[in-house]
């Protein structure tokens, strides 16, 4: 009985501490966090993850013709997919 009574006033101070907490006070500070934000047209084949935009896709049904494009969205490197490791992209001198 003592116990029940013990788990009956942990779960009542437990629900009206969260009724009385803020959901401001209760969410993560973020300001000063500065994130980059990625985003990519729906149907272009893209993806985000970070500052870096990835474009992928295959050119025939095997592994050999798979292309991958990966972009920084900060700087506008351009890396490209050649053969198992990525080479970032340079200007003709």
């Amino acid at each position: 009985m003592r116990q029940k009574i013990q788990i009956a006033t942990v779960m009542a101070f437990g629900i009206i501490a969260g009724a009385l907490i803020s959901p401001l006070s209760a969410q993560q500070n973020t300001s000063g966090i500065q994130e980059s934000t990625c985003s990519v047209g729906e149907g272009s084949n893209a993806a985000c993850s970070g500052k870096w935009i990835y474009f992928a896709g295959n050119t025939s049904g095997v592994d050999s013709g798979v292309w991958v494009v990966r972009m920084n969205g900060e700087t506008g490197e351009v890396w490209y997919r050649n053969g198992k490791k990525l080479v970032l992209l340079e200007e003709p001198e």
